[in-house]
């Protein structure tokens, strides 16, 4: 009998071994993704790995990028991160599937270490036609990319742990702010009341962008809080600003212009 326990032993203890191996390997992949890609530059303290050739393109790409997060509370521009960029979905789903995710998705953050699905992302771009602008799944690689990695600046700038124990809507739309709050009120026609119309439109709205609708909203209400009424970080993450509350505040809000207009 002992002979047989040892024996079980030894194997519950060799097979968490080849897990502990397996997890660290996959770890280590995901924090140092450089040497899977061909090509690499960094911009600021943002390296990007690329499966193309870096050129105009991607230049253009990051200096968009940039230049949203400079415009962001958390943003630190000191803080070194990756920027995976993967042309193919094969080059993606090798990495999202060391994390347990779905590898048809837009992208996901790891640490220091953002990934993004180019070719999702093009692929949206036909089924949605990038429309409704500014929106999650309109088929942008700059919306996509610095979406990510506000991710990776909200952990940082909250505290990684405070930060996983913020409501879902927080968290991703305060990432959509991050994304839009610099760009957008500056073009014609898409200021918040102008996007809160959208978001209102079920017109505006085809099956797949319907999918981050909800994104949308709550990245205006994220801007309306900070933008318009002045909140930083911590007052906008506090407890007693509930979806709900925020949510209706920027209805009456909207409504106000319409009663001027009368």
């Amino acid at each position: 009998m002992n002979r047989v326990l040892k024996r079980v032993i030894s194997w519950v203890g060799l097979l968490i071994g080849v897990v502990a191996v397996l997890i660290t390997s996959a770890v280590a992949v995901l924090m140092t993704p450089g040497p899977f890609f061909p090509a690499d530059k960094t911009y600021g303290a943002i390296t990007v790995h690329s499966e193309t050739p870096i050129g105009p393109e991607i230049d253009s790409i990051m200096t968009e990028i940039l230049a949203r997060l400079e415009a962001t509370p958390v943003y630190d521009r000191e803080r070194k991160l990756n920027l995976c960029l993967c042309a193919t979905q094969d080059k993606f789903t090798f990495f999202a599937r060391l994390t347990r995710r779905a590898d048809r998705i837009m992208g996901f953050g790891f640490w220091h270490t953002c990934y993004v699905n180019g070719d999702f992302v093009v692929e949206l771009a036909a089924r949605t036609g990038g429309r409704p602008k500014y929106a999650a799944r309109s088929g942008s690689i700059v919306h996509v990319a610095t979406h990510e990695l506000m991710h990776l600046y909200l952990e940082n700038g909250y505290g990684s742990m405070a930060s996983r124990w913020l409501p879902y809507w927080k968290t991703e739309g305060y990432c959509e702010y991050g994304v839009n709050q610099y760009v957008a009120p500056r073009d014609s026609g898409y200021a918040i009341s102008d996007r809160l119309d959208i978001y209102l439109d079920g017109s505006q709205w085809n099956s797949t962008a319907e999918i981050h609708r909800p994104h949308y909203i709550w990245g205006l209400m994220m801007e309306y809080l900070i933008n318009v009424k002045g909140m930083d970080l911590h007052q906008v993450m506090a407890d007693s600003v509930t979806k709900e509350a925020v949510y209706q505040e920027l209805l009456t809000w909207r409504a106000s212009f319409r009663d001027q207009d009368k």
